[in-house]
């Protein structure tokens, strides 16, 4: 006898319906039709599913062909060139908006090959290019500042007539009607995107998969994540595959894959950026700040980015929900020299040891810029915000995404992100107990934190809040213009391990989409034997350190980077922060 049959037999027993037998019978049924649907929603997708792929991989192979139509020697002289070079040599005619698309066609396809980082080739993209270069041809033409320059867009981004689906099957036909309002700001500088990359379903984890593209890898390593849930950029462009991507973040969406991949990312303020276009098909909250953002090789290209999106009020002009700042040039003056605070732990999760120790030699490369670096403390504010937040993102007890999940077929990468939204507010009381009672203070605040009880509700706003203000207050007290802290607590993690945590572990980035500050992560360093060894003193003080402990050994080479972060509306000064970070860690390569 099967276990449905076995199921059905005891659902005959009248008794049942009165028995905690019966209670788990009842149980079991609702599974077992939930997922008949699931496999029946499953079937039906297939074919679109297998369309979808094959469209992507004709469109890679006539991206190959493209690519191979220019000469070696052009080829090897644009790959050469940094982001601000190459902008230098397309305003000046040096190469054409053409010959610098077939160039980018081929690295991506190259990096694609290694990361599975590709959802889609643009084929528009090689037409707009030879299009700018006929414009250009004209005497009174004026070329826009970012002429030419070919950008990459995660996939959840919204582009005009290419797919858009979260990583969901059930949007597998949703196609934008008009770019995102960012990207359509950039085309009016001049850029070009020209490829779109993968994302994990719903954008809720900080692994890269789906069930219709499939798992992307970190380019440093193929049993390591790339990241989330910008992963797809964040290993495209640590492939050497784009320049500068855009991608999104609203708990380190954009700054885990460069941490994790080896470039740089960027969070903005929140409402410097528009979201009035952005599809939510699972539920967000305002207590986690969205919003559009850049991934680049390097700062330069970043600050190019913000300066050409912030050089007028277009974009709060379509959306009057977004503060109409422009890029303040004072703030991002080259020489200006900042009073930096720093400290290598939140309280809340220690970093490993790597990850601490690229904090304090950041400490020395920022001081030989100029800047003045004190240890700064955060007390207890980032633990009262983690149950705030956890308080909040789960406010209906996590029923939304369940929703959207409940007959989405998920990967087995996938598939526990569905057990844990979907498991009761009662269960997750209980598991928090079991914490508390093993002393493990953050898995205990995690699940004990989460409620759906209005007054708890309030409350947990309110934490968010004063968190906030504790926060800017003891800045504004102790003199402090931005913080250099921890990106990630880690290098790069295993596929699996981001849906079999709490999200706590990345809690050193979804703080500050809390406080909406803004947020730039830079590549400062790699794992060393060093970091190794030190790893195996590592305090297991719960389930996040031993797991993260575990899963991180055998790291060397892997990348590493810092986090510099300023409060609200003072972007331009963590870009210069940024910059000249980057400028010193070049040096330091150099000698």
């Amino acid at each position: 006898m099967g276990v449905k049959d076995a199921v059905y037999t005891l659902a005959s027993v009248k008794s049942t319906k009165y028995s905690v037998l019966g209670l788990i019978t009842l149980y079991l049924l609702r599974q077992l039709r939930a997922r008949a649907v699931r496999n029946r929603k499953q079937s039906l997708a297939a074919a679109k599913i297998a369309e979808v792929v094959k469209e992507r991989e004709e469109n890679i192979e006539w991206t190959r062909k493209e690519a191979e139509k220019i000469s070696d020697e052009e080829r090897k002289k644009i790959e050469q060139m940094d982001f601000t070079r190459l902008r230098e040599a397309l305003q000046s005619g040096a190469v054409t908006a053409e010959s610098v698309m077939r160039v980018y066609y081929g690295r991506a396809v190259r990096a694609h090959a290694s990361t599975n980082c590709l959802t889609n080739i643009i084929r528009q993209s090689l037409t707009d290019a030879q299009e700018l270069d006929k414009k250009a041809l004209y005497p009174s033409y004026k070329k826009p500042r970012l002429f030419g320059m070919p950008i990459s867009v995660k996939e959840s981004n919204e582009i005009e007539g290419q797919r858009c689906t979260w990583g969901l099957v059930q949007m597998i036909d949703r196609i934008p009607k008009e770019d995102g309002y960012l990207l359509m700001k950039l085309r009016m500088e001049g850029m070009i995107p020209f490829c779109q990359t993968n994302v994990p379903t719903t954008l809720m984890t900080y692994t890269c998969d789906n069930y219709i593209y499939g798992t992307t890898s970190n380019p440093h390593s193929s049993s390591r994540t790339s990241g989330g849930s910008s992963g797809g950029e964040g290993a495209l462009i640590g492939a050497g595959g784009s320049l500068v991507g855009l991608g999104s973040d609203t708990a380190g969406s954009i700054r885990t894959p460069s941490a994790y991949s080896g470039c740089s990312g960027f969070k903005p303020s929140a409402t410097r950026c528009s979201t009035l276009q952005y599809h939510e098909p699972v539920p967000l909250r305002p207590f986690c700040m969205h919003t559009e953002g850049p991934l680049a090789q390097d700062p330069y290209a970043i600050v190019e980015i913000m300066r050409s999106a912030w050089s007028d009020n277009f974009i709060s002009n379509q959306d009057a929900l977004t503060v109409p700042v422009d890029f303040r040039e004072e703030l991002y003056k080259e020489g200006r020299k900042f009073r930096i605070g720093f400290y290598s732990s939140d309280g809340l999760i220690d970093p490993l040891p790597g990850n601490q120790r690229v904090i304090n030699e950041a400490v020395e490369l920022l001081k030989a810029r100029g800047h003045e670096l004190v240890p700064f403390s955060l007390g207890d504010i980032v633990q009262e915000t983690a149950r705030g937040l956890y308080g909040t993102v789960f406010a209906d007890g996590g029923q939304g995404i369940a929703e959207a999940l409940r007959n989405e077929p998920l990967s087995d990468l996938m598939e526990p992100l569905r057990a844990v939204v979907s498991t009761h507010i009662y269960m997750k009381k209980l598991f928090g107990w079991i914490c508390r009672y093993r002393d493990d203070q953050a898995m205990s605040d995690f699940f004990l934190s989460q409620t759906t009880k209005a007054i708890d509700i309030q409350t947990a706003i309110d934490r968010i809040y004063a968190s906030r203000k504790r926060l800017v207050q003891k800045m504004k007290d102790e003199r402090i213009d931005l913080l250099l802290c921890p990106s990630t607590i880690s290098p790069a993690v295993p596929h699996a391990l981001p849906t079999q945590i709490p999200f706590t572990a990345v809690m050193s980035v979804m703080f500050w989409n809390a406080m909406d500050f803004p947020a730039g992560v830079v590549t400062t360093g790699t794992w060393t034997e060093a970091d190794e060894a030190a790893l195996e003193a590592y305090p297991e003080k719960g389930t996040i350190e031993k797991s993260v402990k575990e899963a991180c050994k055998e790291s060397v080479g892997l990348p590493l980077s810092v986090q510099l972060v300023a409060p609200s509306f003072r972007d331009e000064m963590v870009l210069r922060a940024m910059v000249d970070l980057f400028e010193e860690v070049k040096e330091k390569r150099a000698l």
